[in-house]
């Protein structure tokens, strides 16, 4: 199991870690087999690509979202709200299989070239705002997770590299 990260330093170093597995995973799909979905109800490789993209984009927008918001949460609930041992372990896990919210589903309009761009867009747009926020927001702040219930922002921000991890398997075929 893959336990949660405790320093900012460690956080980082797993974003890099995943995102760099993900790429990997992209990289080695042939690239005529990129844009081509992988059975009746998977994802092209471009696809699983702009699906990260989006999940990041949405916690890059929470977090900006958090710093306009009251801090009302209990310590309690705070506690509650952070990425467990479990938690970790369900989202890498891929035998559970989940449907993604609307939200975050990929539209299947982009090729593989503007679906990495989106990526690579995201992915900055987390980091800034993840740098820029204040502790207390990242640690105070709540948001429901629709599988998980409310997670902090900064476990927000670990979940998009374990959610990289499972879908690197996904393109890996595990």
């Amino acid at each position: 199991m893959t336990q949660p990260t405790t320093s900012v330093a460690s956080l980082l170093a797993l974003l890099h870690y995943e995102r760099a597995n993900l790429l990997t995973q992209f990289a080695s799909t042939p690239e005529a087999l990129r844009v081509a979905s992988t059975g009746e109800s998977g994802w092209s490789a471009a696809q699983i690509i702009e699906h990260c993209a989006r999940v990041e984009g949405g916690v890059a927008r929470m977090i900006a979202k958090g710093a306009e918001m009251p801090r009302t949460a209990t310590a309690d609930e705070l506690q509650a709200a952070v990425l467990t041992e479990r938690t970790i372990g369900w989202v890498r896990e891929r035998s559970t299989k989940v449907e993604a919210p609307e939200r975050v589903r990929p539209t299947g309009t982009l090729d593989a070239d503007a679906a990495l761009a989106q990526l690579q867009a995201s992915r900055a747009a987390l980091l800034e705002a993840f740098a820029t926020a204040d502790n207390a927001v990242l640690d105070g702040v709540t948001f429901p997770h629709p599988f998980i219930g409310p997670l902090t922002l900064r476990s927000w921000v670990e979940l998009t590299a374990h959610h990289d991890a499972r879908h690197a398997a996904q393109m890996k075929g595990e």
